[in-house]
Parts: C-alpha cells; structure tokens; sequence
C-alpha cells in the first residue's frame, strides 16, 4: 500500500486532468471533507465535482497545475506548500496562487483535504 505522502503526491501529480475530477473520484470518499478556509467546503465526490464545474463556469478554470514547493508526513497527515498555477481551456494563465494545504489519509483514501490560502489572493483572481 502506498504511504500517505505518495498518496498525496500523485493525487496532487494527476489533478492537472480534466480540472481535477479523475483525482477526486480516485482519491475521494463519499465522506472527504474539502475545506477551502474562508471560501468553501464540501464533502463527498459529487460536491467536490460541482465546485470545480462552477469554478470552471464562473472563472473559467479548466485546469489547475500544482506545483509542489514543500510536502512533509506526519502518520497519516501530509502538509504541503503548493504554488496552484490556474489555466483557462485555451492554456491561458488565469493566475497562481500559493498556499499551504493538509490531507489526512485513510487506507488509500483522503478523507479530508484543508488548504489555507489568501483569501485576497483568491478575490483577485476571481476578479480577474
């Protein structure tokens, strides 16, 4: 079995696909917690899936590169440091935007994924 951060690392690896919906239904539950501080949260696939479909209606996102800067484990926790390089269907830069984050792991699973992140940073980007 993987350990929780090669877990992580190829969940964050493979969100570049289709804005991140085959990693959530791989690495997801029906219970994951995804907690975006001071913006949003949802829990389960299904949530998860409708936050990116209206981050791509409303901002345009079709596709979010994590660069990872910094990932360290703690039993099951992983805490990184992330630059999020956001990009438009066409591969247009919408903008980057760099954060801390933590997943807790469960067997194969993220049950819960927090990122904390500049609220400010993320109005910018919204309004483009």
């Amino acid at each position: 079995m993987p350990t929780p951060l090669e877990i992580v690392s190829e969940f964050c690896n493979s969100f570049v696909e289709d804005g991140g919906r085959p990693a959530i239904r791989r690495w997801f539950t029906p219970q994951t917690v995804w907690t975006n501080v001071g913006i949003s949260s949802t829990t389960g696939i299904d949530e998860a899936i409708g936050m990116i479909d209206e981050l791509e209606k409303s901002m345009g996102i079709a596709t979010v590169h994590i660069e990872m800067l910094a990932i360290a484990a703690d039993g099951n926790r992983v805490l990184t440091e992330r630059l999020d390089i956001f990009e438009r269907a066409d591969g247009s830069e919408i903008g980057r935007v760099t954060l801390m984050g933590i997943y807790e792991i469960e067997g194969d699973r993220i049950v819960a994924w927090r990122d904390y992140v500049d609220v400010n940073a993320i109005s910018k980007l919204a309004a483009g």
